[in-house]
């Protein structure tokens, strides 16, 4: 129903064009939608606001490195969110998922482990680390990662089945 609270918040930030949480309300909901243009103006308005809003420099930054796209801006806002909250799980994920999408692939690493370390059910984050190790050669890992991404009830459990079948049918078949 994100059209729907697009709407309320829409007026909300109308009555209230200086705050930051409904500015990243409104954000998140437009990114939802499918409206990323209008998205990323939104947020980028709540940091320039607030420039210590971590939710939001962890939003538009996981937005802009899940697309592949300013992949350096994105990483800055995620190492801000960071510093802000240096044991946010999510804030670890993004900021791995950042470098993943850059080829950084042992930082990437590292940053993925830790976040498990914070939080060892969260799906996301599991099916980035399948991710990471599948690019990186070690399918069975990465297979065992994403199993346990859809165990932890997925929130896309067809993408992720997919690459699993993908990468299973992409292996040879030993007798």
């Amino acid at each position: 129903r994100y059209a729907a609270a697009d709407a309320i918040l829409k007026e909300g930030v109308r009555r209230h064009p200086g705050d930051d949480a409904l500015l990243f309300a409104r954000g998140a909901a437009l990114e939802r939608q499918g409206r990323l243009a209008e998205a990323e103006r939104l947020l980028a308005k709540a940091i320039e606001i607030n420039p210590n809003n971590a939710v939001a420099l962890n939003y538009l930054g996981y937005m802009l490195a899940d697309r592949g796209v300013n992949l350096v801006e994105a990483l800055g806002y995620v190492q801000r969110a960071l510093a802000l909250e240096p044991k946010s799980a999510a804030y670890l994920d993004s900021l791995g998922w950042a470098q993943f999408r850059m080829g950084l692939y042992e930082e990437a690493e590292t940053n993925l482990r830790a976040a498990l370390r914070y939080d060892a059910s969260d799906p996301t984050i599991r099916e980035h680390l399948g991710d990471l190790l599948q690019k990186t050669g070690r399918q069975t890992e990465a297979v065992r990662e994403w199993q346990t991404a859809l165990a932890g009830g997925h929130e896309e459990p067809e993408r992720v089945r997919r690459k699993i079948l993908k990468l299973q049918s992409a292996r040879p078949v030993t007798p």
